[in-house]
C-alpha cells in the first residue's frame, strides 16, 4: 500500500563514463527525472483515506471501521465512536490542504495499537527556500528535534507528546497523544513534505519513532508504464 504525490522536476543530469559509481549516480538521477509518482512503504495494518471530497472521506472511513471492528451489534459504539476520531482527523486534514490520510490499526499481542499519518506539501521556489526553510525551523519551538542529511536530500523530525492523563478544560478525560512531525526535501522532488503521524501511545515513544522514521525514509519515486 503506499500513498503518492505527483512529482516532477527538470533532468538531474546526464551520464557519465567515469566510472561504476558516476553510472549509478546518473541512473538513480534519471530515474528521479522520470519518476510520475513518490510514494511510502507501509506494514501491514495501514489504510489510506482520500481527501479529494467529502463522500470518499465518509466513503472510506466507514470501510476501514468495518474492515477493522466488523458488523457485530457488541461492536455498536466502537464503530460509531471509531468514525467519529476518524471522519475529524480525515476532514480536519483535508480543511488543511492534506494531500492524504493514512489510519493505522497493528494488534500487539491484546493490544491494537493506532493513530493517523497525514502528509501536506509545500511547493518550493527557488526565491522563498529559504523562508520556508526558516518558517518550518521556527515552528518546530518546544519540540525535541532532530536533523538528518540524507544521500538525496534532508529529513527534520519535531517530537512532542501530552502527559498519560490528561483533561479538557471542563475536566473530561483525553487520550494522550505522540505526535511527530516531519519536513522532508528529496532531489527530484519539487515539493518540500510534511508528514504528521499522532497516536495516544505515549509509553510505546520509541518503538513508535523507529516505526515512523522508518515510514519517512522509505519515500521513493515510482516510475509508470
Amino acid at each position: 500500500m503506499s500513498t503518492e504525490t505527483e512529482a516532477s522536476g527538470p533532468g538531474l543530469g546526464a551520464e557519465s563514463d567515469d566510472g561504476p559509481a558516476d553510472l549509478q549516480a546518473a541512473a538513480a538521477a534519471s530515474f528521479r527525472a522520470a519518476a510520475t509518482s513518490w510514494a511510502f512503504v507501509y506494514p501491514r495494518g495501514w489504510w489510506t483515506v482520500p481527501l479529494t471530497d467529502t463522500a470518499q472521506i465518509d466513503g472510506a472511513v466507514r470501510k476501514i471501521v468495518v474492515g477493522r471492528l466488523g458488523r457485530r451489534d457488541d461492536r455498536a459504539r466502537a464503530r460509531r465512536e471509531a468514525r467519529e476520531y476518524l471522519s475529524q482527523a480525515a476532514h480536519g486534514a483535508a480543511e488543511e490542504g492534506g494531500l492524504s490520510l493514512a489510519v493505522f490499526s497493528m494488534d500487539v499481542g491484546d493490544v491494537a495499537i493506532t493513530g493517523t499519518m497525514a502528509v501536506f506539501t509545500y511547493q518550493v521556489t527557488e526565491g522563498g527556500r529559504d523562508e520556508l526553510i526558516a518558517s518550518i525551523t521556527g515552528s518546530t519551538s518546544g519540540a525535541d528535534v532532530d536533523k538528518q542529511k540524507l544521500d538525496d536530500g534532508w529529513v527534520l523530525r519535531a517530537v512532542r507528546q501530552s502527559e498519560i492523563e490528561r483533561t479538557d478544560a471542563e475536566g473530561n478525560p483525553m487520550l494522550p497523544e505522540l505526535r511527530a512531525d516531519y519536513w522532508t526535501e528529496r532531489r527530484g522532488l519539487d515539493k518540500i513534505l510534511q508528514v504528521s503521524f499522532t497516536t495516544p501511545f505515549v509509553p510505546l515513544r520509541e518503538a513508535m519513532l523507529e516505526l515512523f522514521d522508518a515510514i519517512v525514509l522509505s519515500l521513493h519515486p515510482v516510475v509508470r508504464g
